[in-house]
């Protein structure tokens, strides 16, 4: 399963983005302002292809606190959506 020091600390999103993979799901995650709060932007995909190249059908997106608590959410979140949706990732 993903953990929280799969996906790095706090500072690192003040400045850059991360993308990822566990067993074949793509995430990216980023900081990002909605409605002026910071967020964990996460959007999750079936590899094997990069954010860039694929579909934008099958990308899921969620957003999450820019907090301690909304980054174990995000962590959360993909883990069960990876569970939910194996098949389609480990093809």
């Amino acid at each position: 399963m993903i953990t929280t020091e799969d996906i790095l600390n706090m500072n690192f999103y003040k400045k850059e983005k991360f993308t990822g993979s566990y067993l074949g799901m793509r995430y990216l995650i980023k900081k990002d302002s909605i409605d002026g709060s910071d967020v964990f932007s996460v959007c999750i995909w079936p590899g094997p292809y990069n954010f860039e190249t694929t579909e934008d059908a099958l990308k899921t997106y969620a957003a999450f606190p820019f907090t301690p608590e909304g980054r174990q959410l995000a962590v959360d979140w993909m883990n069960e959506q990876w569970l939910a949706g194996k098949e389609k990732y480990t093809g």
